[in-house]
């Protein structure tokens, strides 16, 4: 049975099995005093080696995940469709997006160099169930010297401990600096555990919705929160472009972890062309989220999504039968998948689940209009068929080509913070 939890050895507290999704994993539960023990021997980690080593020892945990031969990387393959609802085949695609970025120790020592004091103890909660989302952050805490400990999330509590081990099997006094330990947050029988986790560490990063993020504001002291961000993409559809190739990228994104991610496009503007090369290209992204729905297939919606779906279809049914200039295109069977043809310029969240708004833009100075007020909360605007620098001008902390929207590298200044905010001291607010 795999584990949603990897301690140093000989860490204290009881052991029980529980849900994820349609997986039964190991849990470990922890008291106040335990919690407490656990810090404090974490502590203990922080610091250790130089920091080449550290880099070195992180990076060759991570190409362990990129072999497909590893035995790590064959059980994370063989646990996370079942834990996070994705596809084996997604699954195996998106592992390489994941920890590529952290297999270069060279590049990994550059992200965590320390321009300053940092945090000995850093707390990192997850959410969601994309893969992954605390590694970032873990892996630059620990090469910068810091120890970590890790609450993954419940929809993906796996790669976290599974990364544990694989550093603790290659370094072990490094590996002591990291623990990783679901609960059920925010519920009466871990509350104490919880507590002293908040009062324990140093600095705390976390991940979530709105709310979440604000309740643990008003718990620690030091805080990085970030919350609920969304993501759009630019298609210039000149003449020369390549719309075949351009509508597959932008599939790509958006098929990528059922577009739950904050990297997943919810909207397209095209830029440039006429109405038939705008028309061309919707036939190449239908034809793409089609190939996609066979190589990747959805996972199933919740009743909420699903109902929300259904609805905006049959809203735009209507709008086309009313003589709106508008047009809907969905996959048939299992290739769950909309495109809502809408050429008015505006921004309109997506219900997800591969649920794709495009829209139609004059210029691209016209972006900023039309996501309104919309833009603060945008992640990352993908482009193709090349990134237009004056973007960065929007304050949007990543621009990315199409199909590389969701693989950011260590530079990714997540939320508009620099990559080692929470971690050194000052970052953080």
């Amino acid at each position: 049975m795999e584990r949603a939890f990897h301690l140093p050895h000989d860490a204290p507290g009881s052991r029980r099995s529980a849900r994820f999704g349609a997986a039964t994993l190991a849990v470990a539960e922890l008291s106040s005093g335990e919690m407490e023990e656990l810090l404090s021997s974490l502590r203990k980690g922080a610091r250790c080696g130089a920091a080449a080593q550290r880099a070195a020892s992180i990076a060759r945990a991570s190409r362990r995940f990129l072999d497909p031969g590893d035995s790590l990387r064959r059980r994370a393959a063989a646990v996370l469709p079942a834990v996070t609802g994705f596809s084996p085949p997604m699954i195996e695609d998106a592992l390489p997006r994941v920890f590529a970025p952290l297999a270069d120790p060279e590049a990994l020592a550059r992200a965590a160099e320390v321009k300053g004091p940092m945090f000995c103890l850093l707390g990192i909660v997850g959410a969601g169930n994309v893969l992954g989302v605390p590694l970032f952050k873990t892996a630059l805490a620990l090469a910068a010297g810091a120890a970590c400990i890790v609450k993954p999330a419940t929809g993906e509590p796996v790669l976290c401990a599974l990364f544990a081990e694989a550093l603790r099997d290659l370094d072990d006094d490094l590996g002591a600096a990291l623990g990783v330990l679901w609960w059920p947050g925010g519920t009466p029988q871990a509350a104490d555990c919880e507590s002293e986790f908040l009062r324990g560490v140093d600095s705390l990063v976390a991940y979530g919705s709105d709310e979440a993020i604000g309740v643990l504001a008003q718990r620690v002291r030091r805080f990085l929160g970030h919350g609920q961000k969304l993501s759009v993409g630019v298609a210039r559809l000149d003449a020369d472009a390549d719309s075949r190739s351009l509508a597959a990228a932008a599939a790509t994104d958006v098929a990528l972890y059922d577009q739950l991610g904050c990297l997943s496009p919810q909207a397209l503007y095209t830029l440039g062309g006429d109405a038939r090369g705008r028309s061309v290209f919707i036939d190449h992204l239908a034809a793409a989220l089609d190939d996609l729905a066979a190589r990747w297939p959805a996972g199933a919606a919740p009743e909420a999504q699903a109902i929300a779906i259904r609805r905006l279809r049959d809203e735009y049914e209507w709008r086309a039968l009313d003589g709106e200039p508008v047009s809907l295109r969905t996959g048939t069977g299992a290739a769950s998948w909309t495109i809502v043809d809408d050429p008015t310029g505006g921004f309109r969240p997506s219900p997800l689940h591969r649920t794709i708004f495009v829209h139609r833009l004059d210029t691209l100075q016209a972006l900023p209009r039309a996501l309104g007020e919309w833009l603060p909360r945008v992640e990352c605007v993908g482009m193709g068929p090349e990134v237009d620098p004056a973007l960065s001008s929007l304050g949007i902390p990543r621009i990315a080509l199409l199909g590389r929207m969701q693989s950011p590298d260590l530079g990714w200044r997540q939320g508009g913070f620099d990559p080692m905010a929470g971690i050194v001291d000052g970052d953080a607010s």
